[in-house]
């Protein structure tokens, strides 16, 4: 019989588990390569472990001007016509599209399954393992993420959330809270202080449902941050101090 493995690496438990209240996003890289002044350079704008596709940009010093399809390695002037050309060309390879979206500020350009959960997108190929999954359903709050709606940061549930729809988007995850030289958020040192956590799985849902709260309302009372975490669940019950902590504002 093989032995069964009985502890785990704190690495392990912050990637798969734990609190991520600062990290650093993995497994998501660019590739920038710069020739001569008056020369283009290529920009590849997704790199990851486990996507299949990715759209190459070419750029010139007045800004982008080809795209390249992953499929045929054609050319084209806009990302519209790109998009445009793969869906026109490419159906044998399943209904796929390409989308463009930013996470934390980092722009990917990638082909994608529509019927993707976000969440997917998000952990499993791009590595922002701050997203965390529990009920799948909805239900629960832990995939929360933000997506930037007429100027404003509106949570949205990543699990129930599909990648056709994400074209476009501008999505922030608890690894875009981090400030510089690893310094926390004042809504996660807010949470840090009070000890509002357990496990952690929870946290980074609840923290950015507390953020769209804050940037919206800067002093919610005990009943607008209950109404804020209303589609959340801490299975540690530990949700009197997640609302004590916020209840009156942040200290920025």
């Amino acid at each position: 019989m093989s032995e069964r493995k009985t502890t785990v690496s704190r690495r392990e438990f912050l990637k798969d588990a734990g609190l991520v209240v600062g990290g650093a996003t993995i497994g998501s890289t660019a590739i920038l390569s710069a020739c001569s002044k008056n020369s283009s350079k290529t920009v590849t704008e997704t790199v990851t472990k486990n996507a299949t596709q990715t759209v190459t940009t070419t750029v010139n010093k007045e800004g982008a001007s080809k795209y390249v399809c992953p499929v045929d390695s054609q050319e084209f002037s806009s990302m519209d016509a790109l998009k445009a050309h793969y869906a026109a060309e490419h159906a044998s390879n399943g209904p796929e599209q390409i989308v463009s979206f930013t996470v934390n500020g980092q722009p990917y350009t990638m082909v994608v399954k529509p019927w993707w959960p976000l969440a997917y997108v998000l952990r499993d190929i791009l590595g922002y393992y701050g997203v965390k999954v529990g009920c799948d359903m909805g239900n629960c709050g832990t995939c929360t993420v933000l997506v930037k709606r007429n100027g404003k940061n509106v949570p949205i549930f990543s699990c129930l959330t599909v990648a056709g729809v994400i074209d476009g988007w501008e999505i922030t995850t608890i690894e875009g809270l981090e400030g510089g030289n690893g310094t926390l958020d004042p809504v996660q040192q807010a949470f840090y202080d009070a000890d509002a956590y357990q496990c952690g799985y929870c946290t980074p849902g609840l923290i950015l449902a507390a953020e769209a709260l804050i940037a919206d309302n800067p002093t919610p009372t005990a009943d607008d941050v209950r109404e804020a975490f209303s589609g959340h669940l801490c299975f540690c019950c530990n949700m009197t101090k997640q609302v004590a902590c916020i209840t009156g504002g942040v200290k920025k």
